[in-house]
């Protein structure tokens, strides 16, 4: 007889990431609603995390990491960048929010895969199989079908979601890019990917300050609000601290589950979100609309699915350096894992160097194995 075995913890963070990811995308559509100022709600996000990454990571850190720190030139060259683009892809998560609907702001960010093979393309040099690139049409398909038939259609709200997604791609490639390197730099300081997580978003905050005083702060007076001051600081309180929360989930889920299994978590998430959104805020759609945003969520699956027929041939390549598997994620970009991780056996420098060689050996063939060698930081942003 069969015996399924289920993990209940597992069950357990997948309902409750279901349940904070609704809850949360919900709450900042009713937000935006009655107080138009998306700068506000990504200043709390990313407050937030800089704030509660603190006492997460002395609790998850040793002594010894908790001490560590990196110097000017990995900051700027590691840090700063990521800040930039993490204040640009949140800002621009929460105005797409503010414009469309949450369905459709979801929808638009199904187009994830199709920004990460461009970047991936056109930044590493990494090359794909057809098998791949034909498995992006879903994706292209289900959400031009959405974007014709949506109702609330905002052009400003597609380029900025279109915009957000792109930046997490960009900002994958980045690290793909250039972390590899800094892995190392990273494992001999000794920094924990949560401090690290917590420090490129204190960075910014830095950089958002001047733009939200300028651009929100300064319209608070002028601009109507649905909510009185102390409804408006509760709920915008209750944003920060839920997607921090769902970052926290979405981190866990990564570490325990393989890329296909997240996968199919995170397409039910997303099923999740878009269903109960129409539901609750009772969007105007057509069943040509709902038609377009399932064949793009299914779509990501069908992505997900060829990616793992690409890595299981990989897997067949004589790697006797490092494991490249597909068990966990570089930064989880928006809400999906990278393609493969590199895992080193003994973590010394002439194991990596020999690792590169192989990897661009690799590139000559159908597969790239350059692009497959990234970091592992934990770091998640889930909107």
């Amino acid at each position: 007889m069969l015996r399924c075995r289920v993990n209940f913890g597992v069950l357990f963070l997948c309902l409750l990431w279901y349940a904070i990811s609704t809850t949360s995308n919900i709450l900042n559509k009713v937000i935006l609603q009655n107080f138009p100022f998306p700068l506000t709600l990504t200043t709390a996000s990313i407050v937030t995390t800089s704030i509660y990454s603190i006492p997460v990571s002395r609790r998850t850190a040793s002594a010894e990491q908790a001490s560590r720190s990196l110097n000017h030139k990995q900051f700027f060259f590691m840090v700063v960048p990521l800040a930039f683009g993490k204040l640009i892809a949140v800002s621009s998560s929460f105005v797409s929010l503010y414009k469309v609907p949450v369905s459709y702001a979801h929808t638009v960010k199904a187009t994830m895969p199709i920004f990460s093979v461009v970047c991936a393309r056109f930044i590493i040099g990494e090359k794909q199989t057809k098998l791949i690139y034909m498995s992006l049409i879903p994706i292209l398909l289900g959400v031009m079908i959405a974007t014709v038939s949506e109702m609330s259609f905002s052009a400003v709200g597609l380029c900025s979601a279109l915009c957000s997604t792109f930046t997490y791609a960009l900002m994958n490639a980045y690290v793909k890019k250039v972390w590899y390197v800094g892995w190392i730099v990273i494992k001999d300081t000794g920094l924990h990917h949560v401090r690290l997580l917590g420090l490129i978003a204190q960075t910014s905050c830095i950089l958002l300050l001047p733009v939200w005083l300028i651009i929100d702060v300064s319209r608070y007076g002028i601009v109507e609000v649905g909510f009185s001051k102390l409804t408006v600081c509760g709920l915008v309180s209750a944003s920060g601290f839920l997607n921090f929360a769902q970052n926290v989930c979405t981190f866990s889920l990564i570490n325990q589950l393989s890329v296909l299994s997240y996968a199919i978590a995170n397409v039910t998430k997303r099923i999740i979100v878009i269903s109960s959104s129409l539901i609750t805020l009772k969007n105007p759609v057509t069943p040509v609309n709902v038609g377009g945003m399932l064949l793009a969520v299914v779509g990501v699956f069908g992505y997900t699915q060829a990616n793992q027929l690409m890595k299981s041939k990989l897997s067949k390549l004589p790697y006797n350096i490092y494991n490249v598997n597909a068990n966990k994620s570089l930064a989880a970009i928006d809400m999906w894992p990278s393609d493969t991780n590199l895992h080193l056996q003994n973590g010394n420098n002439n194991d990596l160097e020999r690792g590169f060689k192989c990897a661009n050996i690799l590139r000559n063939g159908d597969i790239s194995g350059k692009g497959n060698v990234h970091l592992n930081l934990g770091m998640v942003a889930s909107y």
